[in-house]
């Protein structure tokens, strides 16, 4: 009888005997491959952020309570202005467009604060009517001691200021009538004592608006304020390089 032929033992498939090629039996030994899973990303930027963000708000209400403390302990009060007198001695529009004028204005400064004082630089002071700038100057700056009350002078002066025809009709008006409604306004810097300590510089605006003033030619002329014409007062702190 003839010889069967066999096919060649393949990898994967069992001969004749039952058993495993021995290319299966290495196959199988071989794990299989498994994709290892994406670690999960830290969180330490959102907890870095949160820090910050409570951090803070920590130092806000710490802030808030020392201040609160402050206000409890020493009862701020600001400062008050008012326009005692204003006097006219020389109010002349000569010549149809030019303005002689002498103003001497007296003003009173109030600190009401029993613990609170106040250092001013020199104030710059200006006087407008009807938004036409007249006159200005300076007065030198003061220590503005507890419960104290200062009076401020300045007597400003001036010759032969131009004036434009609009303006100079409307001062020919006021001259006649011997009444002009004046602004003055005051710019200075100021510093806080507080027990030992001192604040920083901060910028003080005194705005003094609608102040009614008898045009005479003697000193004996005043504001019709002559009961106090209460200023208003503005502070402008300064942040990096702008002013608030």
């Amino acid at each position: 009888m003839a010889e069967r032929a066999y096919p060649p033992n393949r990898p994967g498939v069992q001969n004749l005997n039952g058993a495993y090629t021995k290319g299966q039996m290495y196959s199988a030994a071989l794990p299989s491959f498994r994709p290892t899973p994406p670690k999960k990303r830290s969180n330490r930027c959102c907890l870095c952020i949160l820090c910050l963000i409570a951090f803070l708000l920590a130092l806000i209400l710490l802030a808030g309570i020392a201040g609160f403390v402050l206000w409890i302990i020493y009862k701020p009060r600001e400062p008050h202005f008012t326009v005692a007198s204003v006097q006219i001695p020389k109010f002349n529009v000569t010549g149809g467009s030019h303005l002689s004028y002498e103003f001497i204005l007296q003003m009173v400064a109030g600190n009401p604060n029993k613990k609170l004082s106040f250092y001013y630089d020199a104030f710059s002071v200006k006087v407008s009517s009807d938004n036409l700038d007249l006159a200005d100057g300076s007065v030198p700056g003061f220590f503005h001691g507890t419960r104290n009350i200062t009076v401020v002078k300045a007597d400003l002066k001036s010759q032969n200021l131009a004036l434009g025809a609009s303006d100079a009709k409307k001062l020919k008006s006021a001259q006649s009538k011997g009444k002009i409604t004046l602004d003055v306004d005051l710019q200075t810097r100021v510093r806080v004592k507080m027990g030992k300590w001192k604040s920083h510089k901060v910028r003080v605006n005194v705005k003094c608006n609608g102040v009614s003033a008898m045009i005479s030619g003697n000193k004996k002329a005043s504001a019709s304020a002559n009961s106090g014409f209460k200023c208003k007062i503005k502070l402008k702190f300064k942040v990096f390089k702008w002013y608030l």
